[in-house]
């Protein structure tokens, strides 16, 4: 259960969907930041927007705040993540003073505070202690990977950032890219041939009759019946 010490600002959920979906990034999930994709997604996005600031923040990544043993339905999206320039994992204990009398810089603070300004102008930057019960926490297929016929849900194996990698269950559709179709439930698309057939069969069950037959089963028809014998049964 890593537990951090780091500074930087709270970027709160509603704001990180909203950057996703307006900067158009198909690899990120918005719940999860940890995730490989959406880290170097993210990291890609902030250098192509403010390239004068990254000189300043070599160090930037991002951590999540989770509690594993939290099974409420809130606990799924925390609201918000962070955005740090210093981070120090803390083991068994950490001089808080020593950590902060490290300093940051006047030039990373100025493009720490910049960057704020630009993600959450609201939040403010500062030191926070924070708790990530599960780095490896499984992270929702992205629309790329989905798009690209990709698992739902990212493996990452040894890929990692610091500890963030991520496991899945494994894929929840068939290799046919819905479920109920496939080998393991058998094929129920049928062939326009099949059709073709089943059509086809109806039509010669009825056979349109002749004008001769019509006439036949009119005169027949309107033959009237003979009247009963007297003293036989009607």
């Amino acid at each position: 259960m890593p537990v951090y010490l780091l500074h930087g600002f709270r970027w709160p959920r509603p704001l990180i969907r909203i950057h996703i979906i307006l900067q158009n990034l198909d690899d990120a999930a918005a719940e999860w930041l940890l995730a490989p994709p959406t880290t170097n997604a993210l990291l890609a996005n902030f250098r192509h927007l403010y390239p004068q600031l990254f000189p300043a923040l070599s160090s930037l990544r991002f951590v999540e705040q989770y509690d594993p043993l939290d099974l409420s339905p809130a606990s799924t999206s925390q609201p918000y993540a962070y955005v740090a320039d210093m981070v120090e994992e803390v083991k068994l204990g950490v001089d808080v003073d020593e950590v902060r009398g490290r300093g940051v810089g006047n030039e990373q603070w100025s493009a720490m505070m910049e960057l704020r300004d630009k993600l959450a102008p609201e939040e403010k930057v500062a030191w926070f202690v924070v708790v990530c019960g599960d780095e490896e926490r499984w992270a929702p297929p992205t629309v790329g990977l989905l798009a690209g016929g990709g698992h739902s849900g990212h493996w990452t194996g040894e890929e990692s950032i610091r500890g963030g990698s991520v496991r899945g269950p494994g894929s929840l559709l068939s290799e046919t890219g819905s479920a109920g179709y496939g080998a393991e439930n058998g094929d129920r698309r049928k062939s326009p041939g099949t059709f073709k057939k089943w059509f086809g069969s109806q039509r010669s069950l009825k056979k349109p009759k002749s004008k001769q037959s019509l006439k036949d089963s009119s005169k027949q028809s309107s033959t009237p019946h003979a009247p009963p014998l007297p003293g036989t049964a009607t």
